[in-house]
């Protein structure tokens, strides 16, 4: 009987704990709602809207690098060089230069303000080559999100100093998602002014178990737009912005809770009818 008791105190002592911490997800200071629903299917759960800025250079950039991103912005080209160098009707070569860009999140779900309390959430893209038929190839693109201590940076204004791609990169030294690209096309206008349909896939960071055994198996789904002045052959976009769509799961320590404190019952249970 005594050991009935303890069994049956300790799971409830768990499913106490579980409900306390089954609503919001914290990793990192990022904080989301699982269970939120609102505006998209039942198997998205995650929607992340950020402000960015990009531009073209000639030199790719490896992931992680805010060295190489800094010395890409240094050197970014005007929009009018890119521009020349599309031949749609021609073969797709590569016009030897890549995109690359940097920006904020200012949105999670529902919340506008709260999402990261005491942070801020930037990322910064890169290793996407441009075609000249205006297409990209995406086999050495990434894309990386990191917890940042505030980088006070307008992402949806152009770049004024290489210091502000920096910002974008120098939060946690463990970047709180990185990603590879399976898709990423233009969708609607052109190459200095149009939208694109990208499709990532989750491939590490802090709150990668969050998104990798999700039931869409850590691919989540992002659009983006974007617009260069070409009347000053600018050399960063304006106004760009984008969303970041996906599904995740509790914590693998609630889950682990949970199996935990069904475990305590049905011993509980087999003690009682004995």
């Amino acid at each position: 009987m005594k050991t009935y008791t303890k069994l049956l105190g300790a799971s409830i002592f768990t499913l106490a704990s579980l409900s306390a911490s089954a609503g919001n997800i914290n990793v990192g200071g990022v904080v989301w709602d699982p269970n939120w629903t609102e505006g998209l299917t039942s198997e998205e759960d995650f929607l992340l809207k950020f402000d960015f800025t990009q531009w073209f250079s000639g030199s790719d950039v490896t992931a992680g690098s805010s060295a190489e991103m800094e010395a890409s912005a240094e050197a970014a080209v005007g929009i009018g060089t890119v521009l020349s160098l599309l031949s749609p009707a021609d073969p797709a070569e590569s016009t030897g230069y890549f995109l690359s860009g940097v920006g904020e999140a200012n949105r999670i779900n529902d919340s506008i303000t709260v999402f990261c309390p005491s942070c801020e959430l930037t990322m910064a893209f890169g290793g996407l080559e441009l075609f000249s038929d205006g297409t990209f190839d995406i086999a050495g693109a990434w894309l990386n999100i990191f917890v940042d201590n505030g980088s006070g940076v307008n992402y949806t204004d152009p770049l004024s100093t290489t210091s502000e791609v920096g910002a974008a990169m120098d939060g946690n030294p463990t970047p709180w998602l990185t990603a590879s690209f399976s898709l990423f096309e233009i969708s609607a206008g052109t190459v200095d002014d149009g939208a694109v349909s990208a499709a990532i896939q989750v491939t590490g960071g802090l709150a990668a178990n969050n998104f990798l055994n999700s039931p869409m198996g850590g691919a989540g789904f992002e659009t983006g737009s974007a617009f260069f002045n070409t009347s000053t052959n600018a050399k960063f976009s304006e106004g760009g912005n984008g969303v970041l769509k996906s599904d995740t799961i509790p914590e693998p320590s609630s889950i682990a809770l949970f199996g935990l404190c069904l475990l305590g019952l049905a011993g509980a249970a087999r003690r009682k009818q004995s």
